[in-house]
């Protein structure tokens, strides 16, 4: 080829660089809409003044403490467990690693309810168990409580912090671990002095994850925290704007701005520490080995992976259950009075949860679609490219993970709810919030399926003439589906189980999941909102098995 000759751009490349343009346009707009309208939009002054508040203090340091203390207890539990399975031989196989994040399918709102039904003083379901015992013994927990609200923050971490650990424990060189045995070294002197810190970037990363998305959340407070008094950022800015009348816009733009704020300095802290390297590294034979004994401790390590399952599924799932089938909500099990009326109520009767199931399924399917179809898009794309550009590219599909939710659905309640675009509580606008949010689970997902290929099918695929779409359609798809279905159904449940775009951008004429679960919540139907969770979870678990299951079937063809 001639020297001066322009490489030739190919047609994918286009459509890969459109679909991260868009990405980075919908995530890009919002924030600096909101950024110019709090700093040079005449609402600067009145911004200000939300730091003036006398609650702005408390509020600040109550999001603190509960997302401070509970990323701690997150990381010591996800690490440990990570550390059990994947480098002890108390791990379970592919069920123990598979425990830990099973409370990945759970609507984090679903399992902050159904804690509310085991632990809410004297009508729950342990407290009621509790006040059967003797005097002497008896006792009270109280869900709405700080301990209540750091527990529920974080047993939902947990998963997040788990799936990072794992894999770099699964990366870790064993012979470190042999030598530190070989030197007479205990079990716990070798987690403490070498598997620890070989992992700690990883522990560091994760804490920066979770952090971030806890600052964000808005489910748990909105179910804990306001029963018990406990106001952080994100009930504040949902507060300002919906119940405040008229919405206190420029108050909650500041809130937002600040929790940016705190957001990028985390990640800057985070990349100065990595930067300086102080710490650990992997090196040395290929991973593998054995694993280490853990003797007396085998079956204890095996008991917290049980018993994390147990606190964030099956107990959870069990009291929904429970409260769904009584006709009213009390810590009295009767089987007897059992019936299905509820779940009548929740698929027939009240209008709002039925049309809020109909919109999510939709809403979510197409959004999941679309967000898995850019995901795919862009991973083929990096797979193939090891340059700046790809790799430009693969950040700005993940950039939306770097910023919590609630602070994307209140950008997108700014620049798109009113002039010039008026998508004020359309389908439009919460499929655009919802593939913003999540399209960065499932470009992981999407990345993961494509590195299961072998780079040497692709290169055989190009030797014998193929264009860089045939290449796709009949190497990369076939085999890489099973990966991009799964991605699909992870983009599903998250979509699903919404509530910040939901609080924010949802409406009575257009109503979602989350918003239907806010609003029997507030109204106090207890059996109905146990129904209408347990239907969510049932609907989640039910697209997981079916999508996994489908993605197994073309594997096998």
């Amino acid at each position: 080829m001639n020297a001066l000759q322009k490489p030739k751009i190919s047609a994918y490349s286009v459509v890969a660089f459109f679909c991260a343009a868009l990405v980075v346009v919908l995530i890009a707009y919002p924030l600096v809409r909101m950024l110019w309208n709090t700093v040079l939009g005449g609402n600067l002054q009145q911004g200000l003044s939300v730091v003036m508040q006398p609650w702005f203090g408390q509020v600040f340091l109550n999001t603190a403490i509960v997302v401070g203390i509970s990323t701690a207890f997150a990381v010591a539990i996800g690490g440990s467990l990570a550390w059990i399975n994947q480098r002890t031989d108390a791990g379970m196989g592919a069920v123990g690693g598979l425990m830990p994040i099973i409370p990945l399918l759970i609507p984090n709102v679903a399992m902050s309810i159904g804690w509310v039904f085991i632990a809410a003083p004297r009508v729950g379901f342990l407290n009621g168990w509790l006040a059967t015992l003797p005097d002497w013994m008896s006792f009270q927990v109280n869900i709405y409580s700080w301990a209540g609200m750091i527990f529920i923050y974080t047993i939902n971490g947990v998963p997040y912090v788990y799936l990072i650990a794992a894999a770099a424990f699964r990366n870790m060189d064993p012979a470190l671990e042999e030598a530190s045995r070989i030197n007479g070294a205990g079990i716990w002197r070798t987690f403490w002095k070498v598997s620890l810190p070989s992992v700690k970037p990883a522990l560091v990363s994760s804490a920066l994850l979770l952090t971030i998305t806890s600052i964000g959340i808005y489910s748990i407070p909105a179910v804990i925290g306001t029963t018990a008094k406990i106001d952080v950022l994100t009930t504040r800015i949902v507060y300002l704007l919906n119940r405040e009348f008229p919405p206190r816009m420029p108050e909650a733009q500041m809130i937002g701005v600040i929790i940016l704020i705190l957001v990028g300095v985390l990640w800057w802290v985070q990349g100065r520490w990595a930067g300086k390297g102080q710490f650990a590294t992997v090196g040395g034979r290929a991973t593998g080995g054995g694993k280490l004994e853990m003797g007396r401790w085998k079956w204890p390590a095996r008991t917290l992976t049980l018993i994390y399952l147990a606190c964030t599924s099956i107990l959870p799932l069990a009291a929904l259950a429970v409260v769904a089938l009584q006709p009213f909500w009390s810590p009295r099990i009767n089987p007897a009075i059992f019936s299905l009326n509820n779940f009548n109520q929740a698929l027939f009767v009240n209008g709002m949860a039925v049309s809020s199931i109909r919109n999510s399924l939709f809403y979510s399917s197409i959004g999941a679609l679309i967000a898995m179809g850019i995901a795919v898009v862009i991973a083929i794309y990096t797979a193939e490219r090891k340059n700046l550009f790809g790799k430009g590219l693969d950040t700005a599909i993940k950039s939306s993970a770097a910023i919590p939710n609630l602070i994307l659905g209140v950008g997108f309640l700014i620049a798109f709810a009113g002039a010039p675009f008026y998508l004020s509580g359309t389908a439009m606008i919460l499929i655009l919030a919802f593939v913003v949010m999540y399209i960065s689970p499932g470009s992981i997902a999407a990345t993961s399926a494509i590195t299961q290929i072998g780079r040497d099918l692709r290169e055989a695929a190009r030797i014998n003439g193929a264009s860089e779409g045939r290449m796709v359609r009949r190497v990369i798809l076939p085999l890489a589906m099973p990966g991009f279905i799964g991605g699909w159904a992870i983009v599903f449940v998250h979509m699903m189980g919404d509530l910040s775009a939901a609080a924010l951008l949802a409406g009575i004429t257009n109503p979602v999941v989350g918003f239907a679960i806010l609003s029997i919540w507030e109204a106090g139907t207890f059996g109905v909102l146990a129904a209408f969770s347990m239907m969510l979870c049932l609907i989640n678990i039910f697209v997981i098995a079916a999508m996994f299951g489908l993605g197994r079937l073309i594997a096998k063809r």
